[in-house]
């Protein structure tokens, strides 16, 4: 049977989920189109959760970058916020690449850039992820290009770290039908 992967991949207002929100999210599958979940108000941000976790339940693993320290911890808190059952995230499966890059190969820098780099990966150079809470800020005044910076920052990153993981695939392939 194969294992249905997807890669997570979360923009927030904040670093830290108690003085921040969940502002975009997306989920890009192995092969396929990616999909991009928008939070436009923060009263938003519950039924845009919801809906991440129902599509999340179709697949049998996460992969993320740095989701262990971040995206995981950060989804949780904010399901936990809304009342919802963080178990759709929380007890998935999960690989988180920047883990398998740091234990399992030896580059000078472990971000998903520089890994890029390494393989010759595309990745845009647009607004980075600590730009996003200025982004977001932009967007709540009503500057629609924000939003579409943020969005196309996501979408980015989930197609650099697919294709990391597409590279790396041989070295975790055990960890996918355990």
């Amino acid at each position: 049977m194969a294992v249905r992967a997807v890669i997570l991949d979360i923009e927030t207002s904040s670093l830290e989920a108690d003085g921040g929100i969940v502002v975009g999210a997306g989920l890009a599958p192995e092969k396929g189109r990616s999909e991009y979940f928008q939070v436009k108000r923060s009263r938003e941000e519950g039924t845009v959760l919801s809906k991440l976790a129902q599509r999340i339940q179709s697949y049998d693993v996460l992969v993320t970058w740095n989701g262990r320290g971040f995206d995981i911890p950060f989804l949780t808190t904010r399901f936990l916020k809304h009342g919802l059952d963080p178990r759709p995230i929380s007890s998935k499966r999960h690989i988180d690449l920047n883990e398998v890059v740091k234990n399992r190969l030896r580059l000078t820098f472990t971000y998903l850039d520089h890994v890029c780099d390494f393989f010759a990966i595309a990745k845009k150079k647009g607004p980075m992820g600590m730009d996003v809470p200025q982004l977001y800020v932009r967007a709540l005044e009503g500057d629609t290009k924000a939003l579409g910076a943020i969005r196309d920052h996501c979408l980015d990153d989930l197609q650099a770290t697919r294709n990391v993981y597409l590279r790396l695939k041989p070295l975790i392939e055990q960890w996918m039908t355990q």
